[in-house]
């Protein structure tokens, strides 16, 4: 049967794991010795057959996590436990701006968020996006951080396409199944879980609460007259507060190249090959993050024929961020002296101290319906129907400090900085993390910093309103014989995008306005210092004295391009109807499709014509029609052997579509000066086209040892792309208002590459037992899954030809998870171990040692629990047990440092609460 079917069949009856595992009890041997009989299946053991029955079940190729899974393990957030799929790699935010200790959204199969759809109960789901500071903070794909865990019964990652399912699906689709009152035959089913928190990286530089608190619960029961009417709730609360500690260089260029003479270069000329940081820049991040959300669903077996739902969910996140940051740059870096392999001078440099409050709000909400009427067994008609609205709110405020600042005349323009010898050094590269040692005499010498600018009134806003609704009739499903399903759908999708801020640079008539009347907590240690520590800036303080003086001692830079040019309006209407036919046998489940897909969308962004700026709408269309097939052989009864080809697309992001030439500087002052740092670029593509793929599948599954045993599986894909899409970064621009050309602009623009692949091989093995009952090894299990991921893109240079990249942007070459547990005696211990080998972060087209790359990363996680009597369990957690941290690196060797985050231990303790009925 199609996945829309099953998925149809799931949500109208009671889900697999209860009955599974029932099953399996009722089935055990009866040749046992007193007392053994029956086998009892329970915790992970359960969730494992029921994952792996849901995988056999399908008709397409899929992964399953059990809420179970979930549960049991630290992964606080949807997407923490998708990385322990086969094929799948998580990411964090990618933006200059938010920190990277938890990820936000899933790349499958080396194919990153855009590109993967995100359904509830099968229906699209509205999201706000990810964070982004270049491109705006919309785009396609489904924030899965802000969503909890505790809303599911059942994580689906579909790795096959077939002609039922939305086509944008490149690299696949996750549907989280929402749990059903009618799951264990109606039985009434209540869970709640109380818990304790503590991250590792807590109170520096400023106090935090030290304890966070997680309350998740989920309940059901049956009622009515015949028990046909049945209600869900789930809800879930969960605070905790950490720090981020990081060490970087700049945004952009990253590294600075020179010749014998110590001249700097430029472009892809390495000169002497000594790679020089750019800047010495250090972060701490204290993040509080509060999540809570609910859903209810009610649910109605009006009679043998006809089913209805009403699904209803509200999603809250705040990451309540402050930023306090310190950078070492020499400002001028044209020329370098006494150059070593690892060593060489500054004659003089600044400091700049930072203060940010960013305060990143996202609420979701959805409302869902559907009604199932099937009049015999050999016809189902079913309609559905889905409102979302997801909302990004982000008021930021910030503060900037810099030595030797050069101030203008009073109605003038913004600072400027001058650099002070006393401030010169010599860097030291001889270590992957770099050094800039300052005199400490001058670092600390208060007197020199001084107001560089003040931007209470910040804000980014996004939204995201999506209508969907889709009608399906199904002839024969579930049946032997051939048979058949066609529907339609219609959704309409209108995300929308601004950002606002205000700047007041202190002009020659303000008072000193120096860091030393405003200094806050001094004792978060800089790393990488030689013993110095972050100057930090009391916010309370620096805002009372500021917002106490006269605007008129303030000039206010002009904003009008960073307020205008990232908005846009975007409107996208979705017309999609299939067809498909099946036959089944006890032997073969075979099926051949075509989706048809008509997309119509109108996008309204801004652009400077003449100084001012102006509204540009742009219109596109495309229509695709899309086969695929699917065939499973039940080779022998434990045995399944699965094939399909189709063919998708990858709608490309909302902003990408607005017409704009944004340009984005790091101090205001620098704009009209061409040799300005830090200058970055992003120019929108009307004509951006959808990527296509050809996609190819094969798969085996081995089913064995019954009730204690588990499963193996195979997997091997190939994608071919065309039109892949991908952020073309160059250095240079000229800026069409001005006139101006910034020669260390780096520009990006979204554009269609000549093309693209990827292929990998996914292995998946569950042993539910290492031993016979009885046995010392009868309660340990153990899953494994790896994947091997070989991909290739090639992108244009800007003088023409080409370039061949050996992976795709967000792609990992391998990914690794091994999970070894102990279920015994009311005991279970978990030991889970996650590896992400090297991913592309982002390519600069035309100077190959610019791309970005995640390196390799590994995660240790442990929780156990104990069963203090039925239905009470005590259980703590632990994730990041070793404090691996998240690292860039950049250069020809793809070796030298970016940026590295770190990443807190965090552990939970509590009580879970799962009473019989």
């Amino acid at each position: 049967m199609s996945i829309r079917t099953q998925l149809l069949l799931s949500l109208a009856g009671p889900a697999l794991a209860a009955s599974i595992c029932q099953a399996h009890a009722q089935t055990a041997p009866s040749d046992q010795p007193d007392g053994q009989g029956d086998i009892v299946v329970t915790g992970i053991r359960c969730a494992n057959l029921s994952a792996i029955e849901s995988k056999r079940a399908a008709a397409n190729i899929i992964d399953v996590v059990s809420a179970t899974d979930v549960r049991a393990l630290p992964d606080a957030t949807i997407v923490e436990a998708l990385r322990r799929v086969p094929g799948l790699s998580v990411l964090p935010a990618i933006d200059n701006e938010h920190p990277r200790d938890e990820a936000s959204t899933p790349v499958i199969r080396g194919l990153g968020p855009s590109y993967n759809n995100v359904i509830i109960d099968g229906l699209l789901v509205a999201s706000p996006g990810t964070p982004n500071g270049n491109l705006g903070s919309v785009t396609r794909g489904v924030r899965l951080d802000i969503l909890p865990s505790s809303m599911i019964s059942e994580i689906q990652v579909v790795k096959t396409f077939s002609a039922d399912l939305d086509p944008n699906a490149i690299g696949g689709a996750i549907n989280l199944k929402t749990r059903s009152a009618f799951e264990n035959g109606g039985k009434p089913f209540f869970n709640l879980e109380a818990s304790l928190g503590h991250a590792s990286d807590n109170g520096q530089p400023y106090d935090q609460p030290d304890l966070g608190y997680r309350l998740v619960g989920t309940g059901s029961f049956t009622f009515g007259a015949e028990q046909q009417l049945g209600l869900t709730v789930s809800a879930n609360y969960q605070t905790l507060s950490s720090y981020t500690e990081t060490h970087m260089t700049t945004d952009t260029v990253h590294y600075s190249f020179y010749n014998a003479a110590g001249q700097l270069q430029s472009g892809n000329n390495l000169g002497n090959g000594y790679a020089v940081p750019q800047q010495d820049k250090y972060w701490y991040v204290q993040d509080k993050r509060d999540r809570y959300g609910v859903t209810a669903k009610f649910e109605a077996r009006l009679s043998d024929a006809v089913h209805g739902f009403v699904t209803g969910g509200y999603y809250y996140f705040k990451d309540d961020m402050q930023r306090n940051e310190l950078l070492i740059d020499p400002r001028n870096r044209g020329t370098v002296t006494g150059q070593t392999a690892t060593s060489g001078s500054y004659p003089a440099g600044a400091i700049e101290l930072g203060y940010a409050s960013q305060q990143l709000t996202s609420r979701t909400r959805m409302a869902q319906a559907g009604i199932d009427f099937t009049p015999t067994p050999a016809h189902r008609l079913s309609l559905r129907g889905g409102y979302s609205f997801a909302t990004y709110d982000e008021p930021i405020a910030m503060i900037k400090y810099i030595t030797n600042v050069g101030r203008a005349a009073p109605g003038g323009g913004g600072t400027s900085v001058n650099t002070s010898p006393a401030l010169g050094f010599t860097y030291d590269t001889s270590a992957f993390n770099f050094r800039f040692p300052v005199a400490r005499s001058a670092f600390y010498d208060y007197s020199a910093y001084s107001l560089f600018y003040w931007r209470p009134d910040y804000k980014r806003y996004a939204d995201d309103k999506i209508w969907t609704g889709r009608i399906d009739y199904s002839f024969r499903p579930g049946e032997q014989g051939i048979g058949f399903e066609t529907g339609a759908s219609y959704t309409d999708d209108r995300p929308t995008y601004n950002v606002d801020r205000t700047e007041y640079a202190p002009n020659t008539s303000a008072p000193r306005l120096g860091v030393a009347d405003v200094l806050g907590p001094q004792g978060a240690p800089l790393r990488y210092s030689d013993g110095l520590n972050l100057i930090t800036i009391d916010p309370r303080r620096a805002n009372a004295i500021l917002s106490a003086l006269p605007k008129s001692m303030f000039n206010m830079p002009d904003q009008s391009g960073f307020n205008n040019q990232d908005d846009f309006r975007h409107s996208e209407k979705i017309f999609g109807a299939y067809g498909l036919v099946r036959y089944a046998s006890e032997a073969i489940d075979a099926q051949a499709g075509v989706h048809f897909d008509s997309t119509k969308q109108a996008t309204t962004g801004r652009i400077r014509r003449a100084g001012v700026f102006q509204d540009i709408p742009t219109r596109s269309d495309y229509d695709y029609l899309l086969p695929s097939a699917l065939l499973t052989w039940h080779a022998t009864p434990a045995i399944d052997l699965r094939a399909g080809a189709s063919r998708t697309i990858g709608r490309p992001p909302y902003d990408a579509y607005a017409a704009r030439s944004a340009i984005n500087f790091v101090n205001a002052s620098d704009a009209g000066n061409p040799n300005a740092t830090g200058v970055t670029v992003t120019i929108g593509n009307p004509d951006i086209r959808p990527r296509k793929s050809t996609n190819l599948d094969l798969a085996a599954d081995w089913r064995f040892g019954g009730a204690r045993g588990g499963m193996v599986s195979v997997a091997l894909f190939n994608k071919q792309i065309d039109d892949e899409i991908f952020t073309l970064s160059s250095p240079g621009f000229t800026d069409p208002a001005s006139g101006v050309t910034y020669v260390n602009a780096l520009v990006s623009r979204p554009v269609n590459a000549a093309d693209a692949r990827i292929r990998g091989a996914e292995f998946n093995a569950v042993i539910n037992s290492f031993g016979a009952p009885g046995t010392l090894l009868e309660g340990f299990g153990a899953s494994v899954n790896a994947a091997y991921l070989d991909g290739r893109i090639t992108v244009p240079l800007s003088a023409g030809g080409q370039r061949a990249i050996d992976r795709l942007v967000g792609q990992p070459d391998y990914t690794l998870n091994g999970t070894l547990f102990y279920n015994g005696g009311g005991i279970e211990l978990r030991a889970a171990y996650n590896r992400q080998g090297k991913a592309l972060r982002a390519i600069v087209n035309d100077v190959a040692w610019q791309d970005l790359y995640w390196a390799a990363r590994d995660q240790v996680d442990l929780s156990a629990s104990y069963a203090v009597r039925s239905g009470i369990s005590l259980f703590g957690q632990v994730s990041n047990v070793t404090h691996a941290r998240i690292t860039s690196v950049t250069g020809p060797g793809k070796n030298l440092l970016k940026d590295s985050y770190s990443v807190p231990t965090t552990f939970w303790v509590g009580i879970r609460l799962t009473p019989k009925f």
